[in-house]
């Protein structure tokens, strides 16, 4: 069962390693005035667009523009392991 579990979570991971997983999260952190729940929302569902961020998390729109949030969104991309 637990072999079957790493699979699964190898099979779905947003991010391949760790250092991509600490290069988002570093992102992430410095973005100001975001809750903890924004940030882990933003690199879970890993939107392509700005507008689809702000759509699925609506606390965020008056706390970062359009573009910081798509330049981030690019940023976050870059690091999602396509494997």
């Amino acid at each position: 069962m637990l072999l079957k579990t790493l699979d699964y979570l190898d099979n779905f991971a947003r991010f391949k390693n760790k250092e991509s997983t600490e290069a988002v999260e570093r992102l992430l952190s410095a973005v100001p005035g975001l809750e903890n729940f924004e940030k882990s929302q933003l690199g879970n569902l890993c939107c392509e667009l700005a507008e689809e961020a702000k759509t699925l998390i609506p606390s965020i729109a008056d706390k970062i523009s359009d573009e910081e949030l798509q330049e981030l969104l690019d940023a976050i991309n870059k690091h999602r392991g396509y494997e």
